[in-house]
């Protein structure tokens, strides 16, 4: 396995990837419950989201960096299967005279995958508790994690554990703290790194039985 940056050109794979990935992450399907139901929606929105972020990092804002593997299929072929997706120290709060601006991924109301309630409740809460526990606290001095993951089938082979030391490694080197809202399968990952958990989100639309929880963590160098 070997990691390295990512390009727009990797945009497809990702997206693919990332589908794969979180189609089990209860935090995912509470978004978007039909994707199954509405798989061409899903593919072409979850795109436009993962394409933002890899124009973000060609204009350093961001990083996403991947793992690459042998295919299962044909060893002589290699394939991504797994991703990081990280915001860079320096591009957290908005400032207006900054020389790179942040993209943020449009809102499609029209989409039909997800469910629009619960998708404006869970930016609604994760918006302010990511402003109280980690902007409020560090303020641009931080490397926040905003999505890891690996291919079911490639999974348990250290794939996200290389690339969560790419990251810490990162942290290290320019004395700021790693900050991430944790999924119920990469929280044991992040707590065997040293990760402390600092509070947790809790997404509920009022009325509704469901609920999602995010455990914010934090890892400081």
């Amino acid at each position: 396995m070997s990691i390295r940056a990512a390009t727009l050109a990797d945009t497809d794979e990702i997206t693919l990837l990332c589908v794969a990935t979180l189609e089990d992450d209860p935090n995912w399907r509470y978004r978007f419950p039909k994707a199954g139901e509405y798989r061409d929606d899903h593919i072409k929105y979850s795109r436009t989201r993962f394409a933002t972020y890899l124009e973000n990092a060609e204009n350093g804002a961001y990083a996403v960096m991947v793992v690459e593997a042998p295919s299962k299929e044909d060893a002589t072929v290699k394939k991504i299967i797994a991703v990081s997706m990280w915001v860079l120290p320096g591009h957290h709060l908005p400032k207006a005279d900054a020389p790179v601006q942040v993209k943020k991924p449009p809102d499609h109301a029209e989409r039909r995958d997800a469910d629009q309630v619960r998708l404006a409740e869970f930016v609604r809460e994760l918006t302010q508790a990511r402003n109280s526990w980690f902007h409020d606290v560090y303020g641009d001095q931080q490397l926040g994690l905003i999505l890891l993951g690996t291919h079911p089938d490639y999974r348990r082979l250290g794939a996200a554990a290389m690339l969560l030391k790419w990251g810490r490694e990162k942290a290290e080197a320019e004395r700021v703290p790693v900050t991430l809202f944790a999924s119920p399968m990469g929280y044991p990952l992040y707590a065997k790194a040293g990760f402390a958990e600092v509070n947790k989100a809790h997404v509920q639309v009022e009325g509704d039985d469901v609920f999602v929880e995010l455990p914010a963590m934090v890892w400081v160098p």
